[in-house]
């Protein structure tokens, strides 16, 4: 237990978490699932203190998730299940987030959609960080595909909605269908 109302834990993990990604891991003899196993499970735990707020897919892409990303949402998928059985429910929506910050890493965006409608409005941010890809890379329709999919009921879905509004205004001033 700490008190970190400070930040200073945050800004202290923020650093550690950042080299701990850029580690060449497949150097070694860690089998890669061993690796991704912990890597989800210490980013969600950092993740509490602030260790991870808005470098995810970034951590993603320094730890080499492209070519694993089928075994990262294996594994996601298999914690979010763990810890929704453990009636861990912030942890689980977490892991969920950390899905969607590795298919943003990897560029998987053709994911992004199933994805959005498991998370639904429960975070924001995965949601945000899934519609800025696919913004950036040209692909209007998935952008707006992430948040019709995840709005229903949930803590942001007032947040989906005014970015569905805001994300209509963008595209149609800009002539995208």
């Amino acid at each position: 237990m700490c008190d970190d109302s400070c930040g200073t834990l945050g800004e202290w993990l923020r650093r550690t978490v950042t080299e701990y990604a850029a580690v060449p891991w497949r150097q070694t003899a860690m089998p890669t699932d061993v690796f991704w196993q912990d890597f989800l499970e210490l980013l969600g735990e950092v993740g509490d203190f602030g260790g991870t707020y808005r470098q995810e897919a970034e951590l993603f892409v320094h730890a080499g998730v492209r070519g694993d990303l089928d075994l990262v949402e294996t594994l996601a998928c298999a914690l979010h299940s763990e810890y929704a059985s453990a009636r861990w429910d912030f942890r689980a929506r977490e892991i969920l987030g950390l899905r969607a910050y590795a298919q943003v890493a990897a560029g998987a965006v053709d994911r992004f959609t199933a994805t959005a409608a498991v998370l639904g409005s429960e975070d924001w941010q995965p949601l945000d960080a899934m519609v800025s890809c696919a913004l950036r890379r040209g692909d209007a329709a998935t952008a707006r595909a992430v948040i019709q999919a995840a709005d229903r009921p949930g803590f942001h879905q007032d947040w989906v909605r005014h970015q569905a509004v805001e994300l209509d205004r963008e595209l149609d001033g800009e002539g995208h269908a």
